[in-house]
């Protein structure tokens, strides 16, 4: 897997809208137009700090009345990006029974993690369910789609949460993890370096429940034969490592713009300004994680995974062409929860940028996913048995297609503006 590099992580565009309103709003009195690119990657998500979101505790009792490690999937179903039924696909993680007290053979979701009395670790040699300094981390659940690899997991601490973030449009707090992902095909020399962001909540002050997603594209790069080594795997086997558990602060701190007023800031020639930016901004603002606008935990929660990867609800469709636009489309997968779409558009094309979008049969948009080599969209019980595949001019399609999103007429627009329009349709399951 080709790394992310961890010293240069930065907030993925499609992380979430508060984040970016608030980046807006909070740099107002001191931003020029010119001057944008520049601050934004420099200053992360740190005007988050004039939004203050309390810690979320919704539901204080469900870590004492479900077993909910067993059941994250289900819980989840309804709420979570790539909706289905995981729970009836994945594998329970169920621990070897030597593991256990007593040597019972139990499902570690068949009790909640605690801690003594005295907050001694009760769960340290267990295979699934790993402590490192008072958090313990427990996976439950584990289903490799063809396409992705989902897995469940609960988050334990001997003390409260931090206060953290909130996402405004889901209400869920803004956690990632960095991890070490090896596979049977995973070069010595380049240990797989990942980084994602989870979907979850804090079930009360102490617990925390959620789903972490591995796009397969991301393990594999654009190295066909390799995917298709992954793929004819009985077992996919999978050294999983959580290097780092890090949350957003519910409020940050706030830069020290030295008392400067926005008469002096836009006075500032570039020079000035972008000098007195890297004082406001130091080197410590520009570490990830940074404690200005981070909580985090430190690993290594170390586990071994096996997981059957699900052919059976794959479909791949190699299209292979490019248009005289330079735009185009080398194939498109379907599997039980999303629809991927690798493109295939000439350098050129690419270097004035492209945008990929995709409508489900009915003609409307499928939400998009996160992948670095392809484009990845969550089917959310969409009929996705034909779906419409475009690929559009970049700025075309932000400067004026986009807005047209929700409008009954959006395909058409987009049959008329795209540089490439591809209509595919996928076989029906026979049972």
């Amino acid at each position: 897997m080709d790394n992310y590099k961890f010293d240069n992580i930065t907030i993925p565009d499609n992380l979430s809208e508060t984040i970016r309103m608030g980046i807006a709003e909070g740099e107002r009195i001191y931003r020029k137009r010119k001057r944008n690119k520049f601050l934004i990657k420099i200053s992360g998500c740190v005007a988050a700090a004039i939004l203050c979101f309390g810690f979320l505790a919704t539901q204080p009792v469900l870590a004492s009345r479900i077993p909910i490690i067993k059941d994250i999937f289900k819980f989840f179903e309804g709420s979570y990006s790539y909706q289905g039924d995981l729970d009836a696909v994945a594998e329970k993680l169920e621990e070897p029974s030597d593991s256990l007290s007593g040597g019972n053979g139990q499902s570690v979701g068949e009790e909640i993690l605690n801690f003594g009395e005295e907050g001694e670790d009760q769960t340290a040699d267990m295979k699934y369910t790993k402590t490192v300094d008072g958090v313990t981390v427990s996976l439950s659940e584990v289903y490799c789609s063809g396409e992705a690899i989902y897995m469940s997991l609960l988050i334990v601490g001997e003390e409260d949460f931090p206060e953290t973030f909130l996402d405004e449009n889901t209400g869920e707090p803004i956690i990632c993890i960095k991890t070490i992902e090896k596979y049977p095909f995973t070069e010595e020399d380049n240990p797989g370096f990942g980084f994602g962001y989870l979907e979850g909540k804090f079930l009360d002050s102490k617990t925390y429940a959620g789903i972490y997603r591995i796009d397969i594209q991301d393990i594999v790069g654009s190295d066909e034969e390799k995917k298709q080594q992954m793929l004819s795997m009985e077992k996919l086997s999978m050294d999983f490592a959580i290097e780092q558990i890090i949350g957003y602060k519910a409020v940050p701190d706030e830069p020290d713009f030295q008392g400067k007023t926005e008469t002096e800031l836009e006075a500032m020639s570039d020079e000035e300004w972008k000098e007195f930016m890297n004082q406001v901004y130091d080197k410590e603002w520009q570490k990830f994680p940074n404690n200005h606008e981070h909580w985090w935990y430190e690993g290594s929660f170390e586990f071994e995974l096996e997981m059957t990867v699900d052919e059976e609800n794959l479909q791949t469709i190699v299209v292979d062409e490019m248009n005289e636009n330079g735009a185009g489309i080398y194939s498109i997968s379907k599997s039980g929860f999303e629809v991927v779409v690798e493109e295939k558009s000439s350098e050129e094309r690419l270097a004035q940028g492209t945008c990929m979008v995709v409508l489900d049969a009915d003609g409307k948009l499928l939400p998009e996913g996160s992948s670095q080599y392809a484009d990845t969209y969550a089917i959310n019980g969409r009929d996705v048995s034909k779906v419409y595949v475009y690929v559009c001019d970049y700025m075309e399609y932000m400067d004026n297609l986009k807005g047209y999103r929700e409008a009954d007429n959006f395909k058409e627009i987009l049959d008329q503006k795209a540089l490439y329009s591809k209509v595919v349709e996928f076989n029906e399951k026979v049972e």
